[in-house]
């Protein structure tokens, strides 16, 4: 007889393990496209870095909000236990965060290095010793504008397999949790990283939809980020349906408390959300209109359809809401699902 859990873990949680999986994403797309051709792809790199820090911060402060005591929060920092997914993810967590901050800052537009910035505060605040401390501190002065190039490729190399480690974790929390059979699946971090990875490549195309216009990319620079934009995200998706099929091949071929689980999302309560919202929303229309965008160009060898900021922006939402579903679906399902007695 299968034993139901109380759910003690909400949507904030879900938003958590998004947002995770989003920074990471994003960061590890904008750091390759800048080894890959920081010149070629400074759009991709820029756009990248200027997501990456804020859905991971939005989703920690909503988490810290949910905590029965969020004024301790600041105590997981205080000690490492290698032995606690939680204590590692954290300081993971807080490691990344630093990281995509200074990204953000190396890749700001011209006049945000901290000499222009203190110019912009009123005389009567500068004149506050801690500012001025900061203010005539030779490192935050030179630091964008001495060996910029090497500071970037420093943080963006030393960044990617913090990222990726980022976008696994969130799925290594929930997979830890051998009582929990929908999560307890070899998959699961594959899969939370493979949709992290595919969450940023979309945010990067969703904002790049406002950001570079007509008005302010050349058509060569289009026609050369969407490119590389959709070719990562087909890569992604093609790559993602095969892991959810694993997935789901993983919990068929465990033990029957795994089966009895996967009837969550096979008739269950959550097989709209996983089928529709997810697979169908979030992998198969967004898959199809990357076989619309590429195929004619890889077969037939001509130029790519003329860009639709329209279509793109279609196809980064939902590829955004499909992540979110996802990591809900898991998130709600997981806990709902015991093992059975």
């Amino acid at each position: 007889m299968e034993v139901h859990g109380e759910i003690y873990w909400n949507w904030i949680v879900a938003v958590d393990l998004f947002g995770a999986g989003l920074s990471a994403g994003a960061f590890f797309l904008s750091a390759m496209a800048y080894f890959l051709g920081h010149e070629k792809y400074n759009n991709i790199t820029r756009i990248g870095a200027y997501i990456a820090p804020f859905p991971l911060i939005i989703g920690i402060i909503c988490l810290i909000i949910d905590l029965e005591r969020p004024h301790l929060f600041w105590k997981l920092l205080l000690t490492v236990q290698p032995n606690s997914v939680m204590s590692l993810g954290a300081w993971l967590l807080f490691i990344f965060s630093l990281f995509s901050f200074v990204h953000l800052y190396l890749w700001l537009p011209e006049g945000y290095d901290i000499p222009h910035l203190f110019k912009k505060i009123p005389e009567s605040w500068r004149r506050n010793p801690l500012l001025r401390v900061i203010e005539n501190n030779r490192f935050l002065r030179d630091f964008r504008t001495k060996d910029l190039t090497v500071k970037r490729g420093l943080i963006a190399g030393f960044g990617i397999p913090i990222s990726i480690g980022v976008g696994i974790y969130t799925g290594v929390l929930l997979g830890a949790l051998v009582a929990k059979p929908f999560w307890n699946n070899p998959m699961l971090p594959m899969l939370f990283l493979l949709s992290a990875l595919n969450t940023g490549a979309a945010a990067i195309c969703l904002l790049g939809c406002f950001l570079g216009g007509r008005g302010r990319m050349s058509r060569q620079d289009i026609e050369t980020n969407k490119f590389i934009v959709h070719s990562i995200d087909f890569t992604l998706m093609v790559f993602l349906v095969i892991a959810i099929a694993l997935f789901l091949f993983g919990l068929y071929t465990s033990p029957r408390s795994s089966v009895e689980a996967a009837g969550l999302i096979m008739g269950g309560e959550f097989t709209f959300l996983f089928w529709v919202m997810f697979v169908g929303i979030g992998v198969i229309l967004p898959l199809s209109i990357e076989v619309y965008e590429l195929i004619p160009h890889f077969i037939t060898q001509v130029a790519l359809r003329e860009h639709k900021p329209w279509l793109s922006g279609v196809l980064a939402i939902s590829v955004l809401l499909g992540g979110f579903t996802l990591r809900y679906v898991v998130v709600y399902a997981g806990q709902l699902a015991k093992v059975i007695a």
